[in-house]
């Protein structure tokens, strides 16, 4: 059992070390505690470990939004990380909800930007991989996505631009730099090669994420309502292959899910082993399931895209 007076007591005595022994051996209920994770990284923040205090509050988001000392110590763990993308998409959603006086926070992240972009060396390494990404294989291409996150914007953006149009980039990666993109607030038209094999205008604009479209919510209520009460297992199961399917087509998955209750149909056709219907519905269905089941394959296998 923590003792929480002895807690507080060690945080107005800064006492940080201290703080972290007194939580240490009751990790599980920063789970549920919020405070007590406050506490706790705090405590990370003050003693340096940077990356793991990021890490624990990342598992208690919503009260970090909701708290103003939160969302400060929230933020400058993302600084002191370089984690410069969800910096710039944390402060995206603190305008959304309208908070007031983030003028400090946007000039610290300029702040931390310029300071990325004196450590040339560095940075110059991360830009060219991320550049590059369509040559690596899955397994590699995620660690650059990874650690392209360390870019400052205007870089991030910039070597983007060269990803949307590249062939070789699987388009799972290719849609979550999309993704990226739009959530960090970049705005204008862009030029992105997509499934059809052709480049496509795209305003960022008119985006939003991947599963926030109105094909997915259709998609959602017909498997909640075929399978919630009957099957939870497999609603689960196919939810998490719809959402993968969804990231294949961004942005352009209404396009692709125009029927969402023959999509469902056909998936629950495919799990129960029943015979699928004719009829030029299911053949374009087939045709794209084949594609989204030859993408996923080479996310399994690690192999290269398209190669």
């Amino acid at each position: 059992m923590i003792e929480s007076e002895q807690i507080k007591q060690a945080v107005a005595d800064e006492n940080w070390q201290k703080v972290l022994n007194l939580i240490e051996p009751n990790l599980d209920e920063i789970q549920t505690n919020s405070k007590l994770n406050y506490f706790f990284v705090l405590s990370l923040f003050q003693t340096k470990h940077y990356v793991e205090g990021l890490k624990y509050a990342n598992d208690a988001v919503d009260f970090y939004m909701q708290d103003e000392q939160g969302r400060e110590l929230y933020f400058s763990l993302m600084l002191a990380c370089q984690d410069f993308l969800d910096a710039h998409r944390f402060l995206g959603v603190l305008h959304k909800h309208h908070f007031e006086d983030l003028q400090e926070f946007e000039a610290k992240l300029m702040t931390a930007e310029s300071e990325a972009r004196e450590q040339s060396q560095t940075l110059k390494q991360r830009l060219k991989k991320f550049y590059h990404i369509g040559d690596l294989a899955i397994v590699a291409a995620n660690k650059a996505l990874e650690a392209a996150k360390q870019l400052p914007a205007t870089e991030y953006f910039q070597a983007a631009q060269f990803i949307f149009v590249d062939p070789f980039v699987h388009p799972l990666i290719r849609a979550t730099v999309l993704e990226n993109v739009v959530l960090m607030g970049q705005q204008g038209t862009v030029s992105y090669y997509w499934l059809d094999k052709q480049n496509h205008d795209v305003v960022l604009d008119d985006l939003k994420g991947i599963l926030d479209n109105p094909a997915n919510q259709k998609l959602t209520d017909s498997l909640q309502k075929k399978l919630a009460n009957l099957d939870p297992i497999m609603l689960t199961g196919i939810s998490k292959e719809k959402d993968l399917y969804l990231s294949y087509v961004y942005p352009f998955a209404d396009q692709v899910f125009s029927d969402p209750d023959r999509w469902v149909e056909y998936w629950l056709d495919e799990y129960y082993g029943r015979i699928h219907q004719d009829g030029e519905a299911t053949q374009s269905i087939e045709k794209w399931q084949r594609k989204f089941k030859d993408f996923t394959q080479q996310i399994l296998d690690g192999t290269d895209y398209n190669k």
